[in-house]
């Protein structure tokens, strides 16, 4: 029996469709060719989708997984800013409109990492060595390491009906998420490139899109199974409000340019809920705060 008739006995190379992305024979033609492509694409329109790069037959467990997992989603702010949380810096001196202020409705849930299961189909193709080497390569750095905060690591995220994420930036240069089940209408990845520089953070362009205007604003439609890699540090985004009454699930792979990187406390009592608090706060090389 193959082994795709065995899901106990599926590993992360049995999820991907090997065929279509070569991703463990980087230095064949195809494998260069692949990665050429995610590289001229991030250059281009800092986004690559990689739709189908999972298997259509894995999808039905990666979602029973996840969705057994949904009643641990914390369910977190209601609103945030595009610069999440701001901590320490200075908000009262700034006017009432200025971007930094302005908050927005952020309806979703997240599973923290420390909640998905080890034998967890999803967390195996995280910790799996050959997606970070490949992830690496297509992002144009010396290596990626997995997040070693406890909580950040792999998220799940949970949006019901009406759920959304507000306009915001990333801490992180590269963001890469996978999308396991999709709303039934709604819920597309909308975003700005390249809207703020690291010495221009572009204040007015920012509140326009805070005010609604669509000029510059790319939509995506994700599907399940689509791998995305986008630089979301400099590009501001969000995920348009989900109908409908089945759940959009999305995961969040966090990786880094540097072994040892951990989330500020804060961020995780924010996203998390109170129980981090039981947890002592781990030593870390480097810090990321949202």
């Amino acid at each position: 029996m193959p082994a795709m008739d065995r899901p106990a006995d599926w590993g992360p190379a049995d999820l991907i469709d090997l065929d279509r992305y070569p991703i463990l024979d980087p230095d064949s033609p195809r494998g260069a060719a692949l990665i050429a492509e995610i590289r001229a694409r991030m250059a281009e329109t800092v986004l690559c989708a990689l739709p189908g790069f999972l298997k259509p037959e894995v999808m039905p467990r990666l979602v029973a997984e996840a969705e057994a997992l949904v009643p641990l989603a914390y369910r977190g702010p209601a609103e945030a800013s595009p610069y999440f949380y701001n901590y320490g810096t200075g908000l009262d001196a700034l006017p009432a409109g200025h971007p930094r202020r302005r908050k927005s409705p952020r309806r979703l849930s997240q599973i923290a990492s420390d909640l998905v299961p080890e034998g967890a189909l999803i967390r195996r193709l995280y910790e799996w060595p050959p997606l970070a080497t490949f992830l690496a390569r297509a992002l144009n750095v010396p290596a990626l390491y997995r997040c070693a905060d406890r909580f950040q690591g792999l998220n799940i995220s949970v949006m019901e009906e009406g759920g959304c994420q507000q306009w915001h930036f990333d801490t992180n240069e590269s963001n890469i998420t996978l999308l396991m089940q999709a709303a039934e209408q709604g819920g597309e990845f909308e975003y700005v490139p390249l809207i703020r520089s690291a010495e221009d953070e572009n204040y007015d362009a920012v509140r326009r899109v805070l005010d609604g205007d669509s000029n510059r604003v790319v939509r995506l439609a994700q599907e399940p199974g689509m791998l995305v890699l986008f630089r979301g540090h400099h590009s501001i985004h969000r995920v348009a409000p989900c109908r409908g009454k089945r759940r959009r699930l999305q995961s969040i792979l966090a990786f880094n340019t540097h072994p040892g990187v951990m989330g500020s406390h804060e961020s995780n009592l924010l996203h998390y809920g109170p129980r981090v608090a039981l947890f002592p706060r781990e030593p870390a090389a480097r810090q990321a705060a949202d």
